[in-house]
């Protein structure tokens, strides 16, 4: 298996996540709201073996506190609850250890409730349905990354190579599906999407993928048709295919199933049905491979190595 260094992460980590940045709206700095505390009277609210020996006391009973409000990720009472349970799941102390990351890592209690629910709370996991949509990786992997994109989006391009190293190193445990969310104002757009349908009715559409994001100032008719012929496609059936209504309705059935989703601008990224939200998350450096890693631990039920 290939270790994060060999992903190429480290070197990307900062230009790509100062891209992102500037996707997502700037958070106003405000009062920081009061640590949340255990309510049963200062008691641990997980085995005391198992609680974090880094936290201050007054960390602790935030700690403590979160376990005791936080939902269980298995949908079965609160983390604590599930913590002490004989029944417990595999996510129940990997939800605490996040918490408790969180609680490290200097969040206030609106931050790591927010955080939380995003990774664990089991309603937010939502069903996607990617029949027929491209594919890349195995077609058995544990960890589907269901992507929205727009072809001439800045900052999806910016994802591409990442994407690409992820699907790589982390074979043949990850794959992603593409699915098109053109942007109304974008002036090529549409006409990239179907391009995108067209290819992959002849079993290129990821080549064709590459060289689209790979030119995004070069996207009109002929540079298409050029991009095209020289992934030598049957440009009569390519031409036919780009036009047709049926492939218009592909592209439309994606964009709405992003909006059913609530995707509200591209890249989005939905980790086995739960959306990465880079309001929350770092999409470029740790928390998306925890998150990929963890994720194939609690899918196949083994500890993943490196």
């Amino acid at each position: 298996m290939t270790s994060r260094a060999a992903l190429g992460l480290h070197t990307m980590r900062s230009w790509l996540f100062v891209s992102l940045s500037l996707v997502v709206a700037a958070t106003a700095c405000g009062p920081q709201p009061p640590a949340v505390t255990a309510e049963s009277g200062g008691t641990s609210a997980s085995p005391a073996d198992d609680r974090p020996t880094d936290l201050t006391a007054s960390e602790l009973r935030s700690y403590d506190g979160y376990l005791q409000r936080f939902p269980s990720p298995c949908g079965d009472g609160t983390i604590a609850i599930c913590l002490d349970s004989a029944r417990a799941c595999r996510a129940c102390p990997a939800a605490a250890k996040f918490v408790a990351k969180s609680v490290r890592s200097g969040f206030v209690s609106a931050e790591v409730e927010e955080r939380y629910l995003a990774r664990f709370d089991p309603t937010r996991v939502r069903a996607i349905d990617i029949k027929g949509s491209p594919v890349m990786g195995s077609a058995d992997a544990s960890v589907t990354i269901v992507e929205f994109a727009d072809f001439q989006c800045p900052y999806c391009a910016a994802t591409v190579p990442l994407i690409d190293d992820i699907v790589k190193s982390y074979a043949p445990h990850v794959r992603v599906v593409f699915k098109d969310f053109p942007i109304k104002y974008h002036t090529f757009a549409h006409s990239t999407a179907q391009a995108g349908v067209a290819a992959q009715n002849q079993g290129k559409f990821w080549e064709l993928h590459h060289m689209m994001f790979g030119n995004r100032e070069r996207l009109d008719r002929p540079d298409i048709e050029g991009y095209a012929r020289s992934l030598n496609l049957d440009m009569k059936r390519f031409v036919k295919d780009w036009d047709a209504k049926e492939t218009a309705a592909r592209v439309n059935a994606d964009y709405q199933q992003g909006e059913s989703l609530n995707v509200r601008g591209t890249p989005a990224f939905f980790i086995n049905g739960r959306e990465f939200d880079f309001e929350l998350f770092d999409f470029g450096g740790e928390d998306l491979l925890s998150w990929i890693e963890l994720e194939i631990e609690l899918t196949t039920g083994k500890p993943y190595k490196r």
